[in-house]
């Protein structure tokens, strides 16, 4: 299975966690086919909290933002259309999730910094 590390920041880290956002807005999706195993870094010093299964990834314009959109994302429509700057967005859906009892260093994912967006990587073993 394809593996992937993405960068999210902890409010959103929380929403992920207590499974009230189910699908992550992106601004790319991965060439590869899925599904993927997605592990999460929370940004500002988190490490790597825990991960997900991405099943599937839903393409949005800005001009259909929905309300279901919105409550799937857990942004504001303001948010949302910022974020997407009048470009297409893809939502990649969180299936799967696991919450890591001890946050895992990147370097168990042979990284030595955080990517800005995502990126791939192999393992999540620990050292």
């Amino acid at each position: 299975m394809t593996e992937i590390l993405i960068s999210i920041q902890p409010k959103w880290v929380e929403k992920i966690m207590n499974l009230s956002k189910r699908w992550e807005m992106r601004k790319t999706i991965p060439r590869r086919r899925g599904p993927f195993r997605v592990y999460i870094y929370q940004t500002e010093g988190g490490g790597v909290v825990g991960e997900f299964v991405c099943d599937s990834f839903t393409e949005v314009d800005p001009g259909e933002m929905t309300k279901r959109v919105l409550n799937d994302t857990q942004l504001t429509m303001q948010e949302a259309l910022d974020y997407a700057a009048g470009n297409t967005v893809y939502l990649w859906r969180i299936r799967s999730l696991v919450d890591y009892p001890e946050p895992k260093p990147l370097s168990a994912y042979g990284l030595e910094r955080a990517p800005q967006s995502w990126c791939y990587v192999k393992g999540g073993e620990d050292e």
